[in-house]
């Protein structure tokens, strides 16, 4: 890709319960995050895209969907975007997980979910929409801004937010916006 701009689904159900959970099928989209994917769907409405890709999880492909409603794309669905894995934590309560390192709960590592991501936005020509998750989606990031994962600790991916990465020359655009600048919209402007 040239560029790429990496949106996190918007508030689904999991969130709003605490939940971590990389089921397939179980969390819609909240109307909140409805709201939010829409007011999304808004920023980008007019500007030109080669398409979307998104995760499988349905809070990404729900947002996705939403998003495109103003944009009329092709929309893939590619493995690479997905959630976390979060092994036995899978479904529980943030609050119920013990205060180790994602190695030590025998979850995906930050490396591997660094590497998946690069490796989709390197698979991919042209300025693509990729819908995914907080944590793959600060992966990323961090890789273009060569931080480990304790050095990516501040960097906050609300929900419906925009960060946009120019991946031929490295540089990242924006990170977690919910707004685009002019600059921004030129970009992908005709």
């Amino acid at each position: 890709m040239k560029y790429v701009v990496l949106i996190r689904h918007g508030e689904s159900y999991t969130n709003r319960n605490g939940i971590l959970s990389s089921e397939l099928n179980r969390y819609r989209l909240t109307e909140e995050g409805i709201e939010q994917a829409r007011f999304t769907g808004e920023q980008l409405k007019g500007l030109k895209f080669d398409g979307i890709i998104t995760s499988p999880v349905l809070r990404a492909v729900e947002t996705a969907n939403i998003i495109n409603q103003y944009l009329n794309l092709e929309i893939k669905t590619d493995e690479r975007a997905i959630e976390s894995d979060f092994g036995e934590y899978n479904g529980k309560r943030i609050v119920d997980i013990p205060d180790k390192s994602r190695d030590e709960l025998g979850m995906e590592s930050f490396e591997s979910q660094q590497k998946r991501m690069v490796d989709l936005i390197n698979s991919f020509k042209g300025n693509y929409i990729v819908v995914s998750h907080a944590f793959p989606i600060k992966c990323a990031i961090s890789y273009y801004l060569d931080l480990c994962e304790e050095e990516s600790f501040g960097i906050d991916i609300r929900h419906a937010s925009m960060s946009i990465i120019n991946s031929e020359t490295g540089k990242i655009l924006s990170v977690g916006s919910l707004l685009l600048s002019r600059r921004i919209k030129s970009l992908f402007s005709d």
